[in-house]
């Protein structure tokens, strides 16, 4: 009997794409191990496709031959296109593919372009860009992580097991993104990879170990806590390198006039004794102060902890009142009179840093801006 060969198995795919779809396959390509040279006799031949047409995504197919599960599965244009912007985690196998099939040299042009692409962001864009990616990368792993955490150590091991791989991929995948690279193999086969980067937490490689082999389940947990805080904190190090000197008349302008109908909520709130409303309005009004005195400080947008604590002390500097602490519910008074102070005191703070603020008494001054302003 011959030897069984993959490329068979893609030949038939590609006759039958001519055959059947040929106006509806726009690019059909594989990747993996049998392009990289590292296939054992279970490997599938790893492949996809790019429909051109709706009809086109017949032709997907998932089956079992000669023992090997094979996926010919479908990617769109668009997401092609956020693989060439490295915006989805599967760039990989955009940048290390080879083609089978090319419907047209347009659709050929196309796709060579977005592979261009996604070697151009690789090879020169900045590193606060790739930093900003691999922190929104690593949002989608504290969703999980709270999961995890509230399993806590009674839950089943498999289930705990489960819960800790929806942590490591967004976090090891913002890894690779802090690394300006994708990983090349599929997850088991990336850990050389991975523990070559130049940029990795400490005791890199015995975190992940407690992950992928202990039993101990509190254990577990704790290891991909350390593993999101520490890629966390590299993310946090390397956005830290590219800020600038404070920039307050270009990075505030507009914002004291919108901020100040959020200090309008508060105060209206206070005189209607309206807690539900008070509340809400002076927390966002002390979250989004904290992080606008962030970014004309650092040219950084910053969130959560870090954004209130480091806006905190900008504010305390500049005298500028805080409302949450002032919340109770059986005495606004306090939050009104500081909501009043703090509008009086930033505007005058946001001026004497040279920010313009739009402010007119009636509307004869605002006409006059209005006609002198292009």
């Amino acid at each position: 009997m011959a030897a069984f060969n993959v490329f068979d198995v893609s030949a038939a795919l590609i006759e039958r794409i001519r055959r059947d779809y040929a106006d509806d396959v726009a690019i059909a390509a594989y990747y993996g191990s049998y392009l990289d040279g590292t296939a054992t006799e279970r490997s599938d031949l790893d492949f996809f496709f790019i429909p051109a047409t709706p009809a086109g995504h017949k032709a997907g197919l998932a089956f079992i031959l000669n023992g090997i599960s094979f996926d010919f599965w479908p990617i769109s244009w668009e997401r092609a296109g956020c693989m060439a912007r490295m915006e989805d985690a599967k760039a990989g196998i955009l940048a290390d593919c080879k083609l089978l099939y090319v419907r047209s040299d347009e659709d050929l042009e196309r796709f060579n372009q977005l592979k261009h692409q996604l070697k151009d962001i690789r090879s020169f864009e900045g590193d606060a860009e790739f930093a900003s990616r691999a922190r929104q990368r690593l949002n989608d792993a504290y969703p999980c992580l709270y999961e995890l955490r509230r399993g806590g150590a009674g839950q089943e091991l498999s289930l705990c097991r489960q819960m800790a791989f929806e942590v490591m991929a967004p976090a090891l995948e913002a890894l690779a993104l802090l690394n300006r690279t994708t990983y090349n193999k599929g997850w088991g086969r990336n850990l050389s990879q991975m523990f070559d980067f130049a940029i990795r937490p400490e005791k890199f490689e015995a975190t992940l170990e407690l992950i992928l082999r202990s039993a101990n389940i509190p254990e577990v947990i704790a290891a991909c806590e350390r593993l999101v805080d520490e890629v966390a904190e590299l993310i946090r190090r390397q956005l830290a390198r590219y800020e600038t000197e404070p920039d307050y008349p270009q990075r505030g302008e507009g914002f004291f006039e919108e901020f100040k109908g959020i200090l309008d909520k508060v105060q209206s709130a206070c005189e209607r004794r309206d807690y539900e409303l008070a509340f809400f309005s002076a927390v966002q009004a002390d979250s989004e102060l904290n992080r606008f005195l962030v970014f004309c400080e650092t040219g950084t947008w910053k969130f959560g902890r870090i954004a209130a604590e480091e806006g905190r002390k900008i504010a305390e500097r500049a005298k500028l009142p805080a409302l949450t602490p002032l919340l109770d519910p059986d005495n606004l008074f306090a939050l009104q009179s500081a909501a009043h102070m703090l509008e009086t005191f930033l505007e005058r703070y946001l001026r004497e840093q040279g920010v313009e603020i739009r402010r007119f008494d009636n509307l004869e001054p605002f006409r006059r801006f209005l006609l002198d302003t292009e």
